[in-house]
């Protein structure tokens, strides 16, 4: 194999990680972001109805 053509595959290898860790990243934000209010609702329901939060 060119030495050059191995520049460019690691080149390429390397732009598509960064891709996919970059979407993993907004992926885990908007997950933790959708968990948390989730969690922050929860809890506000439970605070304004506390007749349901008792066994």
């Amino acid at each position: 194999m060119h030495p050059d053509k191995a520049m460019k595959d690691v080149k390429v290898d390397v732009r598509v990680n960064v891709t996919v860790d970059a979407a993993s990243v907004v992926l885990l934000i908007a997950t933790t972001t959708m968990a948390f209010l989730f969690y922050k609702q929860n809890k506000q329901d439970k605070r304004d109805r506390p007749a349901l939060s008792q066994p």
